[in-house]
């Protein structure tokens, strides 16, 4: 309704426009007022034409090379333009529209350096573009999107603006253009630093084993997904009622279990939880590599567990989680951890990366202590969000054996992270 009102006011004014000068030419009369009239008259005519030319039913086309990128690199974007009928248009403003998960920029390891003012990285995203088209009918618009951050980012629409130099007329259209961009999270080197290389309970696990190990039972453990079936142990199974597979050496140095803290809290950084992302990417990154059995959850508004597994989809689904991971969730992380304590196989080497700790993630901790082999937390959190009781918090956990890793502005801009295990 609205733009048909819109419309009838704009034929209104290139009608009147048309009768002012008609009608000054026909009472003044002479040369110089019908020349006026006749010199105007193809002007008002293309006014007219312009405002019945539809650019509704125009194709408009946004082409991106690739839809899988890494957070902070950058695309080439192409809009394609094409029209059926070539009239001439003196000028389009082409307005790109960017989603709310655009609005921030992703500048590698260099971004932990503003972790205390998150808002720094936060921007407008605005791309417009002005062209000449005239009798062309295809036209193409080229951009640059530089440091895209990490996400799942759906853009939507492109607007298109036109018009008559004087601006009698003016017109403009949004189309729907629908394109997908997922972000992986910036992966580094993770240093890990053991302390022990021992195969004693309680001690670091070594990850380089003989490979002579590989056959020399060393106990048995709950079945997790995965585990071959001629590893059941059928005695055991039978006397506990529950399945039970054998525990190898080299599985017993090498089989870990990465918890991930996604939840929402208030007063959350998003920095620090941009870090935390990309440590467990890099993490598991340098398990691969070292050929270790890691299993991960994240723990959020939902739990989401991957199993230890070689099939390629599933580490690919993997990567997609880490993508796609925002913080959400009312429960608690220390309370969720709590519960997901009893369905954690007994001995194995637990990992936890978080962003805040206080007296209700010390407990769920230290009961998670109990269970697994060895526990080691990776806290990520501003130097200058460091408290007297925080640091009380880590010596407390420290003197129970579990190893914490705190990483700060300094840790987490170097190209290469440090961490003990």
């Amino acid at each position: 309704m609205k733009e048909k009102v819109i419309f009838a006011l704009k034929l209104c004014q290139v009608l009147l426009l048309f009768a002012i000068f008609y009608t000054y030419a026909m009472f003044q009369g002479g040369f110089v007022s019908w020349f006026l009239f006749y010199g105007f008259l193809p002007i008002i005519l293309y006014l007219f034409l312009l405002l019945l030319y539809p650019i509704s039913t125009w194709t408009v086309k946004r082409k991106i090379p690739k839809h899988v990128v890494q957070s902070g690199n950058h695309i080439q974007v192409e809009i394609e333009i094409t029209r059926n009928f070539a009239f001439p248009i003196a000028y389009l403003v082409v307005e790109e529209y960017f989603p709310a998960s655009l609005q921030y920029e992703s500048i590698s390891r260099n971004q932990y350096k503003y972790m205390t003012d998150p808002t720094r990285l936060s921007i407008k995203r605005m791309e417009k573009k002005l062209i000449f088209p005239w009798f062309k009918r295809t036209m193409t618009v080229n951009y640059t999107l530089n440091n895209i951050p990490r996400g799942e980012h759906h853009m939507k629409a492109i607007r298109i603006k036109t018009g008559d130099f004087f601006g009698f007329i003016k017109k403009d259209c949004v189309y729907q253009v629908n394109n997908h961009i997922l972000a992986y999270p910036h992966q580094r080197k993770v240093s890990l630093k053991e302390k022990v290389n021992s195969f004693d309970e309680g001690a670091s696990p070594a990850y380089t084993v003989n490979h002579k190990n590989t056959n020399v039972v060393s106990g048995v453990r709950e079945y997790m997904p995965g585990d071959r079936f001629s590893w059941i142990d059928w005695k055991t199974t039978a006397r506990k009622d529950a399945v039970m597979t054998k525990e190898f050496e080299q599985e017993k140095s090498s089989l870990l279990l990465l918890i991930m803290d996604s939840t929402a809290y208030e007063g959350q950084n998003k920095i620090s939880f941009e870090a935390s992302v990309e440590l467990t990417a890099s993490i598991i990154k340098s398990m691969r590599n070292q050929s270790s059995q890691l299993s991960l959850i994240a723990i959020g508004e939902e739990r989401v567990y991957f199993p230890f597994s070689q099939d390629p989809s599933k580490n690919e689904q993997m990567n997609a989680l880490l993508a796609k991971v925002q913080p959400r969730g009312d429960v608690p992380f220390p309370l969720q951890l709590m519960q997901e304590y009893k369905k954690i196989p007994q001995g194995i080497m637990t990992m936890v990366v978080i962003t805040y700790v206080d007296q209700d993630m010390v407990e769920a901790l230290l009961h998670l202590r109990r269970k697994s082999k060895q526990v080691i937390v990776f806290l990520i959190k501003p130097a200058s969000k460091m408290t007297r009781l925080d640091k009380e918090y880590i010596h407390q956990l420290s003197l129970k054996g579990v190893v914490m890793n705190v990483l700060m502005e300094e840790q987490l801009s170097k190209p290469e992270i440090e961490v003990s295990m």
